[in-house]
């Protein structure tokens, strides 16, 4: 029964029934003790055995940290972990900015191609910015497109993140290619009839952390993808397990920075009434910002509180 309480918390137990859990365990481990050497009763051993090693995971637990204080880690434990997955935020990356490059030539070279780059559930959107203007919003509009920005871009980084594991990586590398394939066309568009300048000053106030946090959800995919795929000696099931730690965090990561760019996005980067020198400005120092965060954030911490660290993010989700 002790064992019951102290498997939610050890601060269940009542001071006395604490000193009686620790009574009991040195008793039982002194019967283990017995038993082994002077009985041949195997199922009894191997009872003591799992009830001494149940008792002594309660007794010896790291206590857990508060919420407050896990939530003041999760910047430290989410630069140390883009840090230390860099290849698969690369390989993310690359995925998503080579099929925009990809999308562009193509284009360019071979412009009988669009339907292959431009599905028609988007050509409205399309014409809006080849040939539209932004018109002024008040501040209900700006909230409206905030909380819809907010609703979708975080669904579909949670999709693309958590996709890879039934997929191996296939479904986030083919969702990472058609995002990345609608930027360099919708690029093209506005470009060739003199309006990607237009385009690159309303996107990237904002898009500079939501496409970064894309990225991010991208490499979480992958993380898992290559657990599955290489899981080392151990099981594939053990191996996501281990993954899976980083992914959350690279996946949390990712939908906190969608939730951050949608009130830019609402309020700011599509306001016409903001003057465009503020959102390149803006756009500039998020970029450096988030540049030297991932890099320079926390790096000269130590690993053991490193890990620590990221089993109080994981303890969140």
């Amino acid at each position: 029964m002790l064992c019951d309480r102290a498997d939610v918390s050890p601060a269940n137990l009542k001071p006395d029934e604490l000193k009686d859990f620790v009574r009991l365990y040195r008793a039982v481990s002194s019967d283990l003790s017995l038993a082994r050497t002077k009985s041949s009763n195997v199922q009894l051993i191997a009872f003591l055995n799992d009830l001494c090693s149940r008792a002594y995971s309660q007794i010896y637990r790291p206590p857990r940290p508060s919420i407050w204080r896990s939530l003041a880690r999760l910047p430290e434990v989410s630069a140390r972990t883009v840090r230390r997955r860099w290849p698969f935020v690369l390989a993310s990356a690359i995925v998503f900015l080579g099929s925009a490059v990809f999308a562009f030539s193509m284009l360019a070279f071979r412009p009988d191609l669009r339907n292959h780059f431009v599905p028609p559930q988007v050509e409205e959107n399309f014409k809006g910015w080849t040939h539209g203007e932004m018109e002024p919003r008040d501040a209900g509009q700006s909230l409206a497109g905030t909380l819809f920005y907010s609703s979708n871009n975080p669904f579909a980084s949670v999709v693309t993140g958590a996709s890879a594991a039934g997929s191996f990586g296939i479904v986030t590398s083919q969702l990472l290619y058609n995002n990345g394939a609608l930027v360099g066309s919708l690029y093209f568009e506005t470009r060739k009839v003199g309006r990607g300048a237009y385009l690159l000053i309303r996107i990237l106030p904002h898009g500079v952390t939501e496409l970064s946090g894309l990225v991010l959800s991208g490499s979480a995919g992958y993380v898992m993808a290559w657990a599955l795929i290489a899981p080392g000696r151990r099981k594939r099931g053990e191996a996501l397990k281990a993954a899976g730690k980083d992914a959350v965090v690279l996946l949390g990561t990712a939908v906190l920075m969608m939730y951050i760019a949608a009130p830019i996005e609402g309020f700011f980067s599509f306001n016409p009434l903001m003057p465009e020198i503020a959102k390149i400005l803006f756009a500039a120092f998020s970029a450096l910002a988030w540049g030297i965060f991932w890099v320079g954030y926390k790096r000269s911490g130590d690993l053991a509180e490193e890990d620590s660290a990221r089993e109080a993010m994981v303890s969140l989700d």
